[in-house]
């Protein structure tokens, strides 16, 4: 393996958030111990890709930081890792630079819906899509993922009854899904964007975690599917998850109708979120190239050996614990409702005694309880760490 995803990066040394014990109580409304292991933001804490590192320290020595713009080689970037990824032939003209795809979301649902409307989600899912929802004053409409035979799937049925009533006027798609793993099949994103369009809902398919996707499994872009719901629906990606570059607040929109593109566009000059940022524009080049391809695989490779390793351990030392192995993203599922013990004792356990900061499942709505969601995007020594302390408070 060409790059080192063992090696361990000093974060404290950095602003991360994620690694501030004051930051991490601030989110969590409790104070958590300064020797914790976080296991909660979705990053990763392996090294950022040399390509981009490169890149960025190239830019640096240029000495001036203003206002900038996309040029054609980030449309050129972007276009090319569809293409390359997706076997996806995106039109230039079809992209937008958005700062995140949170505020993708939420640029949307102040576009193509009105206050008081329902905004169907799929829960549990990450959690910021029912605080949108509920900040622009629509209503969170949730059709529950069900889990049938250890594996979740979408309720269907439901959702054409949901999508139905009029009132219903958007859906969000977390595609792969956050946090149960879930690659949806073409025939399931066929489903549910053919609901959608017989009822006239505006679809929204978020699909940050679309390159982490394991083997045996394939991420299909909704979009991609069938040239009518690319003239109908909204599709929001980004390289932050893949490639570790959050903060570098770069994240696109694709969007072929002309009429939602410049509708979307004009709500979001007028959120004021149509600034670029200059690092991320340049790690958007850098990353979407081969070498940010071969580094993307070697990385999702390693953490296909950490969701195994996650898996034995739990089937091995934990019982009364399962884990529903994900099928994308690096994120895992825990479920902990074998052991009894409820939500806050396991927070306490968990998050206070063991020091591991994961997200409670109740976080991500119904359908989360006795859960926990953990990251193992990181190297495998923290993960081992992480889930011994986790189990000796559990079993103490």
């Amino acid at each position: 393996m060409k790059y080192d995803f063992d090696r361990k990066v000093d974060r404290k040394a950095t602003n991360d958030m994620k690694w501030h014990a004051k930051a991490v109580s601030s989110y969590l409304q409790r104070p958590v111990p300064e020797e914790m292991i976080p296991m909660w933001l979705a990053d990763t804490d392996f090294a950022c890709a040399p390509v981009i590192v490169d890149a960025l320290g190239k830019r640096v020595s240029q000495e001036i930081f203003g206002y900038c713009a996309p040029m054609e080689s980030f449309y050129k970037a972007v276009c090319y890792w569809q293409k390359m990824r997706f076997d996806w032939d995106v039109n230039p003209a079809w992209i937008t630079y958005i700062p995140s795809v949170v505020a993708g979301i939420n640029i949307a649902i102040r576009t193509f819906s009105k206050e008081g409307d329902g905004v169907i989600i799929q829960q549990p899912v990450y959690d910021p899509f029912a605080t949108i929802v509920k900040n622009d004053n629509r209503k969170v409409v949730n059709n529950g993922l069900l889990c049938k035979d250890g594996r979740f799937e979408m309720n269907l049925d439901e959702l054409e009854q949901l999508a139905a009533k009029p009132e219903n006027t958007m859906m969000i798609l977390c595609s792969p899904h956050n946090p149960v793993g879930r690659v949806w099949t073409k025939e399931e994103l066929k489903t549910v964007a053919n609901i959608c369009l017989k009822h006239d809902v505006m679809l929204v398919s978020d699909e940050i975690h679309g390159d982490i996707v394991y083997e045996g499994h394939t991420h299909y872009p909704l979009m991609n599917l069938d040239e009518k719901y690319a003239q109908k629906f909204i599709h929001l990606t980004a390289p932050g998850k893949t490639f570790n570059v959050a903060g570098l607040k770069a994240s696109m929109s694709i969007i072929p109708n002309e009429e939602v593109r410049n509708a979307f566009v004009k709500t979001q000059i007028a959120m004021s979120l149509d600034v670029k940022n200059t690092f991320g524009i340049e790690s958007v080049i850098a990353a979407y190239t081969p070498e940010g391809a071969e580094w993307a695989k070697q990385e999702v490779a390693y953490m296909q050996k950490n969701v195994d390793f996650v898996e034995g351990y739990i089937q091995e030392k934990m019982p009364g614990a399962t884990m529903i192995r994900p099928e994308g993203t690096f994120l895992c599922w825990l479920d902990l409702s074998g052991l009894k013990l409820g939500d806050k004792e396991i927070f306490r356990r968990v998050t206070l005694d063991a020091a591991v900061v994961c997200v409670p499942g109740p976080w991500f709505g119904p359908g989360g309880e006795e859960h926990l969601r953990l990251n193992v995007g990181c190297p495998r020594s923290m993960l081992e760490e992480a889930l011994e302390r986790i189990r000796t408070e559990l079993y103490r």
